[in-house]
Parts: C-alpha cells; structure tokens; sequence
C-alpha cells in the first residue's frame, strides 16, 4: 500500500486510484450544457442509490449541512421533533434541531442497543404534537444499525414527517427510502459511496415537498434550504441547476464513484461490504476482542471492539499508525480509550487490507503480551 496512510475509519475512505485522478482533471465551469448533463446524470445515479424518485440535490457541503437542511427546511421554529439517539451522531442531530429553534424531544436507550420502532411509537404516544421523527441509520460511533424501516413507519402513521441521516449507511446497508416511508434523507460521497470529501446529496419525497409549500416560516436560511435548490432547478436547471458555484472536479470524480457503485450493483456493495465486517470481526474475536454490538444490531460497515484487558488502545491505534500506516477509529466521548473502531467502506473493504490489518493487530497483541477477552466494563 501507498505510504500515505490507508483510512480504515468509518469514513471518509481511501478511494481508488482512477477517482483520485478525476479529482486532478483541470477544472471545469460549473454550469453550461456539458456540466448540466454530468450534474443531472450523477443526480439520477442518486436516485437508484436511494431508491427514490423524489428530488435529489447534490449539496456541496458536509454531512451536517445536509442534516441542517433536511431538518431545517421542512419544519418552523416551535415545531416539536422527536430525535432517539444512541450516539453521537444522534446527539448532533439535537444540536441542530435545538439551534434551528425547534423543541426536541428525545430518549436514550443503553449501550449497544439499537433504536426500535416500538421505543418511537411509545415516544410519539407521549407527545402527540411530534411534527417529524429524525432518526440516525447507521450510529458510527457504536457500529450499530437502528431500526430505520420500522421507525419511518411508525412517523408516518403519527403524521409525522421521517428525517433519515443516511450519512454512513446508504450504499453500504439496505435502505429504500420510498418503500420504507423515509420523507428525506442525506448522505454523503465519501462513505459507503466511495468518492471523494465534499458532495452530501440529498433526496425529498413528496410529503416534504408539500412541507416546503405549506406556507409556515421554516427554520431554514437560504443556502441550507431545499426550497432555494428546488427553485433554482426549476429556473435554471437547462444550464445551471443548483445555486451556488459547487467543486465541479469533486462531483465529477463523484459520478465515476456512482458509475462504479451502480456495475456493482447496490445490493452486492451491501453484501461485500457485510462480509468485510464479519471477516474483520471473526479475525479479532479469534484474538480474543469483545465486540460492542451483537451481530443482531452491529452494522455491516463499521466494527465497535473493546480492548484487551490491559491494552492501552491509545498506543495501539498510533502503533498500527506508525508502523503500517493504517488509521482506524477510537472510541468517542465516554468510550474513549476503551473502545476502537473499525470502517469497512471504500477500500477498506479490499481483503488485501483486511488481512494486512488483522496480522498487525496479531502481531500488536502479542509483543504486547495481551491474552484473554475484552471487557465492556
């Protein structure tokens, strides 16, 4: 491997050679016939990705400017939300509804368990006046995997719209969004997608739509608001269908990704991306690691694992960093230094990586002098 250090994080990826390569394209204007086609093409590469034929738009921004807009642009300042979370990413997307004025209703289920549909009905019951149901798919921070197709329903038989953060799952784990209900959701180009920093696509179905239109103020401003990216698509969209400049080299290294992604296939991303995960976690329990998730709720993209009674997991991540130039994740907030996390996206899943990885692990343990089972006490 290159001697760049090889991302085997939760996200952003290590992306392959031929992406990287586009990124270094001279650049191009963000706007004419050529431009508009390549944007609408990897618009509609979106939609197969979601399962969708809602709107889709190619925010140039984070994650979370995706979150932002999605929460933002469809309810008023006031309005009541109801936000589980079972991880950081869950208490981000309070941070965000509480900023955008809304107030937030939330729950906390214990560690390593997944969000459940019943837990949100039962939460809906207590505050009926719940205008929406935000819900993290795939909580990277725990390498867990909520009940998103069970909870879009039970908002949608509240009257509540359903608000997914896609973010580390689409593509790399089923979703569908218009079967299973979802209002809107976001991602992101460089996750399970396996492009490039830059690009958070944003997909809205029809019950957000008619949100947009229903005359209320929304909590949105202008950049972060569907309802200008729909505008400037119905106005310019035959030359110039977003608002603002965007990367244009990042969106068209994030096409060749989404051309790549689609040979695949979707449903045999999910499937390789799965088997990366259990080879990567049969590998550590061989070890003697404890996983934080039961394989019932763990996701498919992102193992959680406990240190070995002893090991200092601080040194081990900057060993396998140092030594073999591979990065993987901590643990955060009250998991720090107990936990560590492996990404299985982009070429992370590469077997070649999973086994160079794996045998540094091995040979960590035992110039360590480590033995028996992790521990999540």
């Amino acid at each position: 491997m290159e001697d760049r250090e090889f991302l085997m994080i939760p996200g952003p990826v290590s992306v392959d050679d031929e992406i990287l390569e586009a990124l270094a394209l001279p650049v191009r204007a963000h706007y004419g016939d050529d431009w508009t086609r390549l944007y609408k093409h990897a618009a509609s590469s979106m939609r197969e990705v979601f399962k969708t034929s809602g709107d889709v738009h190619l925010v140039f921004g984070s994650g979370m400017a995706g979150v932002e807009m999605c929460i933002a642009s469809v309810l008023s300042p006031g309005d009541e939300v109801l936000i589980p979370s079972n991880g950081l990413f869950g208490d981000r997307m309070v941070e965000v509804a509480t900023a955008n004025r809304l107030q937030v209703h939330t729950f906390h289920p214990g560690l390593a368990e997944a969000i459940t549909a019943a837990q949100v009905r039962a939460a809906l019951a207590e505050h009926p006046g719940v205008r929406a149901v935000c819900i993290v798919h795939h909580e990277t921070s725990v390498g867990i995997l909520n009940e998103v197709e069970g909870i879009c329903r039970a908002a949608r038989e509240h009257g509540a719209l359903a608000i997914v953060d896609g973010i580390s799952s689409v593509a790399g784990v089923p979703f569908e969004m218009d079967a299973w209900g979802a209002d809107l959701c976001v991602t992101v180009a460089n996750k399970c997608i396996g492009g490039a920093i830059g690009v958070a696509p944003v997909a809205a179905g029809p019950r957000a739509l008619a949100a947009l239109d229903d005359g209320r103020p929304k909590a949105a401003g202008w950049y972060l608001n569907l309802a200008t990216w729909r505008r400037y698509t119905e106005l310019w969209g035959d030359w110039h269908p977003h608002p603002t400049t965007i990367p244009t080299n990042v969106i068209e290294a994030f096409d060749l990704a989404l051309i790549r992604l689609l040979e695949e296939g979707v449903d045999n991303r999910c499937r390789r991306l799965a088997a990366a995960r259990d080879r990567v976690r049969d590998g550590l329990e061989e070890m003697g690691f404890e996983m934080l998730a039961p394989i019932s709720v763990a996701s498919p993209v992102t193992t959680a694992a406990f240190g070995l009674p002893g090991m200092d997991v601080s040194d081990y991540l900057e060993w396998l960093l140092k030594n073999h130039r591979i990065r993987i994740g901590g643990g955060l907030g009250e998991l720090r230094g107990r936990l560590f996390r492996v990404g299985h996206m982009g070429r992370a899943a590469e077997p070649e990586a999973i086994d160079r990885y794996l045998r540094a692990t091995a040979d960590y343990v035992e110039n360590a002098g480590l033995t028996g089972a992790g521990r999540k006490g």
